[in-house]
């Protein structure tokens, strides 16, 4: 590392955060990429498109015009095992990793892409507080053999074009959550560990009445259904510690 040089990553970084478009922002990126053995990309928020309308998500890729369309109309996301995954990590991983986890229907939408001739590489999973979980997935016709140090730099310069994406786009009508208060996180960490609302209750000296009103504003505030999605979903947005 005594002889790096990070002036490639600093230019494309400066010259994603210059684009006032998106189609030059994803141009940079894919000029960036390219060199490590990338020709595609997928950028988007990890929403489910049959509770938004697809004009009220950041979508935006390099790939064929029919792949993306068959990709739509079959509501891919809902099964693609690396979108899956990318709601639930921190850490870059190969579509490999993904591929191991998928379901029957999970399969047959990795086998769509595949027809295409993208049959390889990474996601690199997009978190933020103030706005909803996304990624950027970025493929080719192989995966290509990257250092840490390389991985590194496909990282920071993803995330410099999806954050610049997403504020020059935005603002979406759900991308601002709410915070959990210091109370909220604590007991929804809790019932991350397993605890009752009984045993929740008693670790913080507090009432099980008090647990369970706690719970349901941190439920309203990450619309959360049950007590797992909650969980889930304080995960996903880093208000817990997984």
């Amino acid at each position: 590392m005594n002889n790096y040089n990070g002036a490639a990553v600093l230019a494309a970084i400066r010259a994603i955060q210059a684009t006032s478009t998106a189609t030059d922002a994803i141009e940079c990126l894919a000029r960036f990429s390219e060199p490590y053995g990338f020709s595609r990309i997928y950028l988007g928020q990890l929403v489910n498109p049959l509770s938004v309308p697809l004009k009220d998500i950041l979508y935006l890729s390099n790939w064929p015009e029919e792949l993306k369309a068959r990709r739509k109309s079959r509501l891919a996301i809902l099964h693609d095992p690396i979108a899956l995954c990318a709601i639930r990590s921190k850490r870059p991983f190969s579509w490999a990793e993904a591929h191991a986890h998928a379901t029957r229907i999970g399969r047959m939408v990795v086998d769509m892409v595949h027809d295409y001739g993208i049959t390889a590489g990474m996601m690199f999973p997009m978190h933020a507080l103030d706005s909803i979980s996304g990624g950027v997935s970025l493929g080719g016709d192989r995966m290509p053999d990257l250092s840490r140090t390389q991985i590194a730099e496909l990282e920071i310069v993803c995330q410099t074009a999806y954050y610049h994406l997403e504020d020059m786009m935005g603002p979406f009508p759900y991308q601002k959550l709410a915070e959990l208060s210091p109370r909220e996180a604590e007991c929804v960490q809790f019932a991350a560990a397993g605890k009752s609302n009984w045993e929740i209750a008693h670790i913080l000296g507090i009432r099980e009445d008090s647990v369970k009103k706690t719970l349901q504003r941190a439920s309203r505030k990450l619309d959360a259904v049950n007590r797992a999605h909650l969980v889930s979903s304080a995960i996903a947005h880093g208000q817990i510690f997984p």
